[in-house]
């Protein structure tokens, strides 16, 4: 599934018949403003950007192909994570390697763990609110309030994932289903590409953060091959940080 194009917005900025609520704030009181939705406990809110984002977020809840919800939540019930995590991404490259003819042995994909950085960047933070080549706030920003508790079931109420290396939904809720149960994971941003988590509770040593960091490298390869650089700099981010940032090209 190719990633979605943008809708034409409607007249208040939010795209004709989403069936989900959508509060617009400036991008500099998007946290803000997510917490209060959060403790008024109506349903789940996330940010997702401005109006090209909401866009890319409303083609695929009109999807034609789209599961819905309660089918995602289902699928997504009967994983583990990380093994279904691994166990798609094996079936991923057995396909491709059926699709291409090929019966080479699959090659170990895992990246360079690096030296221990003496100092880490800061995270990112709530991406979604912010213009991607500037860093700064955007001037308008849309919250998505969905009929749900729970943010780890977020991409099955958006139908979220299954386009290029990024995971179908199924295996997005049981990844930030286990997260959330491990780390207190949060999810707050969430755009056409992009992931921004909070965390309350961080790895508690650098083998558990390295550990974190391989399963998050099968889960999102971009934030080290085109981030990072080296597993032990994204590890040492999660030990000095709250904020997780996932990032699918």
């Amino acid at each position: 599934m190719a990633q979605p194009a943008a809708q034409p917005a409607g007249p208040t900025g939010t795209p004709a018949g989403f069936p989900y609520p959508v509060h617009w704030v400036a991008g500099s009181a998007a946290l803000a403003k997510w917490e209060s939705l959060r403790r008024m406990g109506e349903g789940w809110p996330i940010v997702v950007g401005d109006h090209e984002a909401l866009g890319f977020i409303a083609e695929g809840v009109g999807s034609d192909d789209r599961q819905e919800p309660h089918e995602i939540l289902k699928a997504a019930a009967a994983l583990h994570h990380p093994q279904s995590l691994t166990d798609y991404r094996r079936r991923e490259t057995e396909k491709y390697r059926s699709l291409a003819g090929t019966q080479e042995a699959e090659e170990d994909t895992e990246p360079e763990v690096g030296a221990w950085p003496t100092a880490t960047e800061p995270s990112p933070g709530l991406t979604t609110a912010e213009d991607i080549l500037t860093g700064k706030p955007l001037d308008q920003v849309a919250i998505v309030v969905l009929p749900t508790k729970s943010g780890w079931e977020v991409p099955a109420y958006l139908n979220w994932g299954g386009w290029n290396d990024n995971p179908p939904p199924e295996i997005h809720v049981a990844a930030l289903r286990n997260w959330h149960e491990k780390y207190g994971a949060t999810l707050i941003g969430l755009s056409g590409d992009v992931m921004n988590l909070r965390v309350s509770r961080r790895p508690a040593n650098r083998r558990e953060a390295l550990e974190l960091a391989r399963q998050h490298y099968r889960y999102c390869s971009d934030i080290v091959d085109q981030g990072v650089g080296t597993l032990a700099r994204l590890a040492a981010a999660y030990l000095n940080d709250d904020w997780w940032f996932f990032w699918w090209d």
